[in-house]
């Protein structure tokens, strides 16, 4: 019974990590249905393992689930990517400040490792595995933290824009290596270990990549165009 409940939980692992790759790199476009029927007949999986994998993603903010509709990938208006990314800013700016009290020597060379996994992705112009190198050392952050609230809710409130900016770096849209320009800093102020600088880098950090698409005009344009932003909410 033991195996084959590690067998279903494997199944559904997998369904999970194949529907998120396919998300961040623009094969399951924001508003996309997905039905549980065609998913397990192309992923050869039963119906129940796709219902618990969508419910997953359901709980990281990729995909949103409307009674007697289904479940699409989540689709963001301006006003939602502002909220969010306005509060990222907020969770993250605490959960550095509280991050950099619990961090020594081991802790810094593990957010190195991360760094360093994230420049090899950029350097191999993966979009998919720098998007995910950059929310795992975000992620170690928040975790450094030790506060498991703020943890869930940056989740939440930021998957959905990295898999935003995984998308518009796909298409050309932001420059990939921008991403690694942006983390050094926030690495050497967290040894620092000075509030006001770790405040300021990161609120910078959760909130500089998005400026342009939130301003309107010609980058808003583009990613209405995509599908990557809702044209009619604001």
């Amino acid at each position: 019974m033991m195996a084959s409940s590690a067998t279903s939980s494997s199944r559904v692992e997998s369904v999970v990590n194949e529907l998120r790759q396919g998300v961040f790199e623009g094969r399951y476009p924001p508003g996309t249905p997905l039905r549980e029927l065609t998913l397990a007949r192309d992923l050869s999986v039963s119906q129940a393992t796709v219902r618990e994998a969508l419910q997953r993603l359901q709980y990281t903010g990729l995909v949103t689930r409307t009674p007697n509709i289904g479940s699409v990938v989540t689709r963001l208006s301006v006003k939602e990517v502002r909220e969010r990314v306005e509060l990222r800013a907020i969770l993250e700016v605490k959960a550095a400040l509280e991050a950099c009290t619990h961090m020594a020597e081991p802790e810094f060379a593990e957010l190195e490792n991360r760094l360093s996994a994230l420049e090899r992705a950029v350097a191999e112009d993966s979009y998919f595995e720098a998007a995910q190198a950059d929310l795992h050392f975000h992620r170690y952050i928040w975790q450094c933290s030790g506060n498991e609230t703020i943890c869930r809710h940056l989740e939440l409130v930021t998957v959905p824009l990295f898999a935003f900016m995984s998308i518009i770096r796909s298409q050309g849209l932001e420059r990939l290596v921008n991403t690694v320009e942006a983390h050094r800093p926030l690495v050497d102020t967290l040894r620092s270990g000075d509030p006001a600088q770790i405040r300021a880098e990161f609120e910078k950090g959760a909130t500089s990549a998005y400026g342009p698409f939130l301003q309107g005009g010609q980058e808003h344009a583009v990613l209405a165009a995509f599908g990557l932003l809702d044209p009619v909410r604001k």
